[in-house]
């Protein structure tokens, strides 16, 4: 499998075993099936035994994904995909990606002809295109590091319908495998979480307009759903947190706060970044990115202050270091003077955030990947959320 969208250079290791590339990929591999798969596998540091046991075989989660994605389909079958998208992008040779997404077929297509020798071509259900508004929003906001796509139309004769996309092949690496996966850090795996820093006062300098009735429908879905979590699940999260957030919720949709624009899927898979300075490189994958409060992608910072095991969710020992230190830098960057002000802004921020977590992690999704009014949470899923939560409990 092809790592997605530019991921292609060696893996750093870890501070773990040596000669460990195959063991870091193993090890970021575990870690993302533990957070998309709900604890169905996992990683353990130090043991290659337990890894290569919990981990399925070659036929492995990315295989599985794929084949699920073409057995219910009539048309066309995966060798014609492949055909489809040497046509499209003139390669020699196609790579499915090792993140593929369950709504998609995406391939990395080598030896294209023309400055781009790879491109990245995506056959996607109508529930998956990307929103081309969006994605210039993107652009505007954040440059070079949205990949444009371009759309090529239907596939003719697929049953069920797909639409074909191509766009750049990004260098860089998959976040996941440039983070830690030991509690202890020392400072320059610390300086590899504060890379989102920028990304994010970027959405805050770029307020969007929203008309009051749209802010009013997005507050009221989200209020019912919390509720909803609240009334079914009370056991989940403690209740008092789940009033507060819905107490904070007029005040995420007040006129004086900003509406940004949402990935809403920025996960550890979604970005890439330079191996050697731990700069954002692209984020991608922009299906289901919105307007929405600042700070609803914020979960990132929740994602990346620990990593998950078989046993659960694992605090890194210098968690509230990397949370002070990104606000800290968030502060020097966007220019937000006042102790009063930052105060107002980081505890508004964190609920947006805490609220992001909690429609992503405590709702079965809707066909096109945004959370759904259904309350479904697995047991790891409800360990990471209090896990994540511990701070405000």
């Amino acid at each position: 499998m092809c790592r997605l969208r530019g991921n292609v250079s060696p893996v750093q290791p870890y501070k773990s075993p040596p000669n460990c590339k195959v063991w870091t990929a193993l090890v970021a591999h575990c870690h993302y099936l533990c957070l998309t798969l709900s604890g169905t596998a996992s990683h353990t540091v130090g043991c290659k035994k337990e890894i290569a046991r919990l981990i399925m075989p070659q036929s492995s989660w990315a295989q599985e994904v794929v084949d699920r994605f073409f057995s219910g389909r009539k048309s066309p079958s995966r060798m014609q995909c492949d055909e489809i998208a040497r046509r499209v992008s003139g390669a020699s040779t196609v790579c499915p990606v090792d993140s593929p997404g369950s709504m998609s077929y995406t391939v990395v297509c080598s030896g294209c002809p023309g400055p781009q020798q790879n491109l990245i071509v995506s056959l996607r259900e109508p529930e998956a295109v990307f929103d081309e508004e969006m994605v210039k929003l993107a652009k505007q906001i954040h440059g070079t590091l949205v990949p444009e796509s371009t759309c090529h139309g239907n596939v003719e004769g697929a049953d069920p319908p797909l639409l074909i996309y191509s766009m750049p092949y990004l260098r860089g690496s998959s976040c996941i495998n440039v983070l830690a996966f030991q509690v202890e850090m020392d400072p320059d795996e610390q300086t590899k979480h504060q890379v989102f820093v920028k990304y994010f006062a970027r959405c805050w300098y770029s307020p969007r307009l929203v008309s009051h009735q749209s802010q009013a429908d997005k507050q009221e879905g989200i209020r019912k759903r919390l509720a909803r979590l609240a009334e079914e699940s009370p056991s989940i999260l403690p209740g008092s947190i789940l009033s507060e957030l819905l107490q904070t919720l007029p005040s995420l949709f007040s006129p004086d706060y900003p509406q940004a624009l949402t990935h809403s899927d920025f996960s550890v898979t979604n970005i890439l970044v330079d191996e050697d300075t731990f700069e954002i490189t692209g984020v991608v994958d922009w299906s289901i990115a919105a307007i929405m409060p600042f700070g609803m992608d914020l979960d990132i910072l929740f994602l990346t202050t620990g990593f998950m095991t078989k046993d659960g969710w694992h605090d890194y020992a210098c968690k509230r270091l990397l949370r002070e230190t990104f606000w800290e830098e968030f502060w020097a960057i966007s220019g937000i003077e006042g102790e009063e002000n930052r105060g107002r802004i980081r505890v508004l921020s964190e609920a947006a955030g805490q609220i992001g977590a909690i429609l992503r992690l405590a709702f079965r999704r809707n066909a096109d990947g945004s959370p759904s009014d259904e309350v479904s949470i697995s047991e790891s899923r409800i360990k990471q959320l209090r896990a994540w939560f511990s701070a405000y409990i």
